[in-house]
């Protein structure tokens, strides 16, 4: 049966229809028979009377004349009446006279009716009695055809008018109902445009159907308005928790994060499982005065699910096997809602930018405090060496010895390196301007070799890189020499400390420009800018044309044990030493970092643990007229030709700037934040033209390693490395060689290494 026709309730209704007619079709039936019972046995009554009426005196005649033959006759008459089933004659000197009964099991009304004879002269005597068996089967005969007849006329009646009830109930209710059970059935019926229309002419009046479909088109409608407003309060509560640079976090009472914004998974290091997971065992908070993780009690994350508030709390939060970290303050409150799911909400806000520059002006205020504590000193000695170096000098002009003499001579020198040394002091501490001066990079570097060279073991490889001969620099060549002595001497102490490594090496490269590497350095903590190159930058954007201040980079680079995440924080905090407490006071690079500050220039630390350290300092050039250099115009940028670059670097943020230098330079790219992600990008036969690797990256692949696997599916594919550390050789980087950029690196070299390396692997190609 097709499914407009399945309806239960037409049937159920239909057989309630069929038990009242058949009931009240009984219960008429019953009552017309019984009428025509009473009837018929009216008549059967009246059938004695009639026998006794129209047979009883010629019957009694016949028995009183003893007239055997008629009186048969008259009882065959009366017999063959169908309503007689059976006849008794008794008359007295005459025999019996029986007929019947017609049905032996028969329950038969027997009626006597007694024949009496008038004589005028006997008067009246009886004859006879005549008993008269009554039959009703003529009455259940045809009380059987009449119900016969009423069933079957009943049948007929009530089947036809059941086809018509279904019909009708199926074109009036049935189908419109099926039609709104298919209307709210569906999944989408609340949201869905088109109202519930029933199937049925326009001008037809008005029912309950009507009614039904109307308080349905209601509901959806306030419905829709309901999820309307609360889709556009959803909506502007996701953008505000899109939008907002706090990140912002549900945790339940397991610990379990429901709820979680995209600025608080960029500060958990890009995680990107969906809610709900667990939160990260490898985030770790730590103490911003010694780095040391917190211990599970102090952990702000179990404090807030133990039902503790927290307010503004500021932590060091880092990734387990990753040296970036980031400073954050952590606020939390409890959820009170008994309905939430959530046991407190965590907001975490990026303040390592704020913490640098506090730490920056901690630094400075300490550096200020020494500065003002040394140039006291240093005054006060400077003079006490004027009066000894007059006095000497008073004591040669009379006639000594020339043992004496020559001992004089002696004292007078060490008095001029003391009067010198006091000099710096003063400098450093703001009292005494250090003298600039511009001098050929290869004379500063001839000039400190040979004052370095006796301070270096035998044991401790120093190597200077012969720089441009036409680089000048620009500063206190003092205080410049005074800043590599110190950095040169860490690095040997570091190496003969550590017991590992024994290279170190000087060189120095021109920066031609520093748009995009003072913006790449900015987002390196250990990346101390000036003032003074802050607003030199500022002035090359302002001039909006094609000039830019030009600087001078020199590098200290060791292959020493490197320094820890605490020894970067604190490495220019003064009288800070990883030393013993008779071999270093904790002065050399606040001194160094003091002295870059006042020349308008940059000091940058970048260390690796188990490779070495590289101290790079940036400073002005200089021009042959004794001067500061002014902006230069610069040199046309080679550009790339769509080719894609595979970049490879673990630190989020300078990953993200890369990608646009890249763009900007002409090129596409693709991204991987480790080693294993970039052989994935490789294997899966993305299109990539050339790697750009870092070399030092979690995970235990480093990038020589990467560059020897990714070779081993693309034996043609150009490899070019990058790193702040500059201390790796090419027997380091083993079967892959490739050109080794310094980071950050300027757009120019950058634009350059890439194309030639492209090249290069072109060329290889069609060989």
């Amino acid at each position: 049966m097709p499914r407009r026709w399945n309806n239960r309730l037409a049937l159920r209704l239909l057989l309630l229809v069929l038990a009242i007619n058949a009931l009240l079709s009984l219960l008429a039936t019953s009552l017309q028979l019984y009428l025509t019972f009473q009837r018929q046995d009216e008549a059967l009554q009246r059938v004695t009377s009639q026998i006794e009426q129209g047979f009883g005196q010629s019957l009694s005649s016949a028995l009183w004349s003893f007239d055997k033959q008629q009186v048969g006759e008259i009882i065959d008459g009366i017999f063959a009446n169908a309503d007689i089933g059976a006849l008794n004659l008794y008359a007295e000197q005459l025999p019996t006279w029986t007929r019947g009964p017609k049905d032996p099991d028969e329950q038969l009304q027997i009626t006597v009716i007694d024949l009496v004879h008038s004589d005028p002269v006997r008067g009246v005597t009886t004859v006879g009695t005549l008993e008269i068996g009554l039959s009703r089967a003529g009455i259940w005969s045809n009380l059987y055809q009449q119900v016969v007849v009423l069933f079957l006329s009943n049948m007929a009646k009530t089947g036809i008018a059941s086809i018509a009830i279904l019909i009708i109930f199926f074109r009036l209710v049935s189908r419109h109902l099926r039609q709104v059970s298919d209307y709210v059935s569906r999944p989408d019926w609340l949201t869905v445009e088109a109202p519930l229309q029933l199937d049925r002419p326009s001008t037809a009046p008005e029912d309950d159907l009507d009614a039904v479909a109307a308080a349905i088109n209601s509901t959806r409608k306030r419905f829709q308005d309901v999820n309307r407003d609360l889709a556009a309060t959803s909506e502007q509560l996701r953008l505000v928790l899109d939008t907002t640079m706090n990140g912002i976090i549900g945790l339940n009472a397991q610990g379990v994060v429901e709820v979680i914004n995209p600025a608080a998974r960029h500060m958990l290091h890009g995680i990107s499982d969906p809610t709900p997971f667990n939160w990260p065992e490898e985030i770790r908070f730590l103490d911003v005065i010694d780095l040391h993780p917190l211990d599970a009690s102090n952990d702000p994350i179990n404090r807030a699910l133990i039902g503790q508030s927290l307010f503004g709390e500021t932590h060091a939060m880092t990734r387990k096997g990753q040296i970036e970290k980031r400073y954050v303050r952590v606020s939390g409150a409890v959820v009170k809602d008994p309905k939430s799911d959530l046991r407190c909400v965590i907001v975490l806000d990026d303040v390592s930018q704020l913490e640098k520059n506090r730490q920056q002006i901690e630094r400075k205020g300490r550096l200020d405090a020494l500065g003002q504590l040394t140039g006291g000193i240093a005054h006060d000695f400077n003079n006490l060496l004027a009066t000894i170096l007059y006095a000497m000098q008073l004591t040669r002009a009379d006639n000594l010895s020339e043992r004496s003499d020559r001992v004089l001579e002696t004292a007078l020198g060490a008095v001029e390196r003391g009067r010198e040394l006091t000099g710096r002091l003063l400098a450093f501490a703001k009292q005494q301007p250090g003298v600039a001066r511009s001098r050929p990079v290869s004379e500063v570097f001839a000039e400190f070799e040979a004052l370095v060279r006796p301070s270096i073991e035998a044991d401790v490889a120093i190597t200077f890189v012969p720089p441009d001969p036409d680089m000048l620099i620009y500063c206190d060549h003092g205080q410049l020499d005074n800043a590599l002595l110190n950095l040169v001497l860490n690095s040997r102490d570091a190496i003969k400390r550590g017991g590992k490594g024994g290279r170190i090496t000087v060189k120095a490269r021109p920066l031609d420009e520093i748009d995009a590497d003072v913006s790449l350095r900015r987002q390196d903590p250990y990346a101390y800018i000036a003032d003074g190159m802050k607003e030199a930058h500022a002035e090359d954007i302002a001039r909006h044309d094609a000039r830019a201040y030009r600087y001078v980079e020199i590098s200290v680079t060791d292959d020493g044990p490197g320094m820890s995440e605490e020894v970067k924080d604190r490495a220019l905090d003064p009288f800070f030493t990883t030393k013993d407490a008779s071999s270093g006071s904790g002065l050399g690079l606040s001194m160094v970092y003091g002295f870059i500050q006042k020349s308008d220039g940059e000091l940058r630390i970048y260390s690796e643990l188990g490779f070495g350290s590289t101290i790079r300092i940036v400073l002005p050039r200089g021009t042959s007229e004794n001067a500061r250099e002014e902006p230069m115009t610069r040199l046309p940028m080679r550009r790339g030709d769509g080719q894609t670059i595979l970049l490879v670097e673990d630190e989020e943020s300078l990953l993200g700037v890369m990608e646009d230098l890249v763009q900007e330079l002409g090129f596409r790219f693709r991204s991987a934040s480790s080693g294993q992600a970039a052989l994935d990008l490789i294997e899966s036969g993305a299109a990539v033209d050339l790697m750009l690797t870092d070399i030092v990256m979690p995970n235990g692949m480093s990038g020589f390693e990467l560059a020897r696997r990714a070779r081993d599916l693309r034996p043609e594919l150009p490899v070019v490395y990058m790193s702040g550390y500059t201390g790796f050789t090419s027997t380091e980087m083993g079967d892959v060689v490739g050109p080794m950029l310094q980071k950050p690196c300027p757009p120019a070299q950058l634009a350059e290494v890439l194309t030639e390396a492209l090249a290069a692997g072109i060329a290889g190609r069609k060989s």
